[in-house]
C-alpha cells in the first residue's frame, strides 16, 4: 500500500474540543497530513477560548484556512450551524473528530442531579449531536469520517467516577450502533480509546502521573500526539471497510487481570 493512501490533501475536518489535550493534538495530525482542519471548544469559558485561540495559531502556522469557534456542545441548533459553516467554508465536511471531555469525580451519593445530567449531557449527548449533524453533509458526499475518542474509562470502572464512566460507555455503545444504521452510507464512524494520558482531564500533578504509571504495564503514560496518529489513520481513505471499532491505545491495561 502506498503511503500516499494517508495523505488527507484536499479533506475538510471538524474537530469538536479542540481547547483539550487530545483533540488539539487530533487536530494538528490532521493538518499535518493535509487536512483544513476547523476547530470548537467543548464549553464556553475564558480558559477553552485561550485553548483554543492557542490551537488555532497552531494550524495557522501549518498554512491551513481552517475556522475556530466556541461553543457548547451540548446546544444542538449551535452544533447544526457550526457543521453548516465548516461545509460552506471549506466546501465540504469529510472528517469528525468528537473530542468533547468534561471530567468529573464524586462519589454518587454526594453527586446532585444536575451535575449527573451535566455530566452526560456534554460526554454523551455532544458527540451524538455532532454525528447527527455531520451525517447530512458526509452522506450527501457519499462517504465521511467520523472518530469518537473515549476515555478508557467506557470500558473499566472507577471510584467516584459513576457520571464519567457511563457517560463513556455510552459514546462507546453510540459509535458501534451507529456504524449499523450507516453501514451502507459510505459513512464510517469508529472510535479511539485512549488510556490514561499526559495532559488530559483530571491528571493534573507528578505525584499522580507517578501514581497512574504504575498500573500501566509500559510504565508511563500516553502522550497526546500517539492518541492522534490513530485518528490520522481511521480519517483516511485506506479505512472504507472499518466501523463500529474501538482501537484502544492505553499501554496494555486492558489486558490486565
Amino acid at each position: 500500500m502506498s503511503v500516499e493512501a494517508f495523505v488527507l490533501q484536499g479533506k475538510a475536518a471538524l474537530v469538536i474540543g479542540a481547547s483539550n489535550s487530545l483533540g488539539r493534538a487530533c487536530a494538528l495530525a490532521l493538518a499535518e497530513a493535509g487536512a483544513e482542519v476547523t476547530v470548537t471548544t467543548t464549553l464556553t469559558s475564558t480558559q477553552e477560548e485561550a485553548a483554543l485561540n492557542l490551537c488555532l495559531a497552531e494550524l495557522r502556522a501549518l498554512g491551513r484556512k481552517g475556522g475556530a469557534q466556541q461553543l457548547d456542545t451540548t446546544n444542538a441548533t449551535v452544533v447544526d450551524e457550526v457543521v453548516h459553516r465548516t461545509v460552506r467554508e471549506l466546501g465540504r465536511l469529510d472528517i469528525l473528530v468528537n473530542a468533547q471531555d468534561l471530567p468529573y469525580a464524586k462519589p454518587v451519593r454526594e453527586m446532585t442531579p444536575d451535575e449527573w445530567r451535566r455530566v452526560l449531557e456534554v460526554n454523551l449527548t455532544g458527540p451524538a449531536l455532532a454525528c447527527r449533524a455531520a451525517y447530512g453533509p458526509m452522506l450527501a458526499q457519499g462517504k465521511g469520517r467520523v472518530i469518537n475518542i473515549i476515555s478508557l474509562l467506557g470500558e473499566r470502572g472507577i471510584t467516584n467516577g459513576s457520571a464519567y464512566c457511563a457517560a463513556q460507555a455510552g459514546v462507546l455503545n453510540l459509535t458501534r450502533a451507529l456504524a449499523l444504521e450507516w453501514a451502507r452510507s459510505g459513512v464510517t464512524i469508529n472510535a479511539i480509546g485512549a488510556g490514561w494520558t499526559d495532559g488530559m482531564g483530571l491528571i493534573a500533578d507528578e505525584a499522580l502521573k507517578l501514581q497512574l504509571a504504575r498500573y500501566i504495564p509500559q510504565k508511563r503514560l500516553a502522550q497526546p500526539e500517539e492518541i492522534a496518529s490513530a485518528a490520522v489513520y481511521l480519517a483516511s481513505d485506506s479505512t472504507g471497510f472499518i466501523t463500529g471499532q474501538i482501537i484502544w491505545i492505553d499501554g496494555g491495561v486492558r489486558c490486565r487481570l
